[in-house]
């Protein structure tokens, strides 16, 4: 007697059921395998982030840099305030990387890197802007604000810094096409320098300045 109503809910339960599918059918969005690529995250690109990471850089460097030997006097008198007044980017706990600009007369210049004489300069100061292996694309990295976290792993991480320094190191050969014959002159230079701190205190004097360079032009 009971074999009518057990079919009969059998019928009711597929019925649900296929209503379900076609409805779950409908609801689905099928994507094309382009659509499907396009909506997948991209992988990492070192190459890529650096090029937009170098393009900002540009752009906005400029703009936040401040006179180097005016950074160099308050690096010297307090890191921790110059790195607030100047906005600093910090790193590590000790280190600060400083936008600058200075109008500098060139006292050797080579292949590797320029020598400057910045007015107001600390005398045992000396500043260098390297124009080939001695770029550093960490440095530039780290002004920009790309942390470790931004990039899948420390390859990458590294891979981003080595790009950057190709980009600048292209570009410097396009605005100093010969650095021999600068020597004299003078100059206008913006970029970015690393600034390691000792126990919180700032570095030597007499310790070299390196302005990895974003700009270099022969003052007018």
């Amino acid at each position: 007697m009971m074999k009518p109503s057990i079919t009969r809910g059998r019928v009711i339960g597929l019925v649900a059921v296929v209503v379900l599918i076609v409805a779950m059918i409908f609801s689905t969005k099928f994507l094309t395998p382009a659509e499907l690529e396009a909506a997948l995250p991209k992988p990492f690109n070192a190459e890529e982030t650096a090029s937009e990471l170098y393009g900002k850089a540009k752009t906005e460097i400029p703009g936040k840099a401040a006179p180097l030997a005016e950074v160099l006097a308050a690096i010297q008198a307090d890191p921790q305030a110059a790195s607030e007044k100047y906005e600093a980017i910090s790193p590590t706990a000790d280190s600060y990387v400083f936008a600058v600009k200075t109008t500098a007369t060139v006292t050797d210049g080579s292949d590797a890197n320029l020598r400057l004489e910045v007015p107001d300069a600390p005398k045992a100061t000396t500043v260098i802007v390297p124009l080939s292996t001695a770029i550093n694309g960490s440095v530039l990295r780290d002004a920009m604000g790309f942390k470790f976290a931004d990039a899948p792993g420390q390859t990458d991480y590294q891979y981003v810094s080595d790009e950057l320094k190709k980009l600048v190191q292209t570009d410097v050969k396009s605005m100093v096409d010969d650095p021999a014959s600068l020597k004299g002159k003078q100059v206008e230079v913006v970029g970015v320098i690393d600034v390691p701190l000792s126990n919180g205190a700032p570095p030597p004097a007499a310790k070299p300045v390196n302005i990895q360079p974003i700009t270099i032009e022969q003052a007018s």
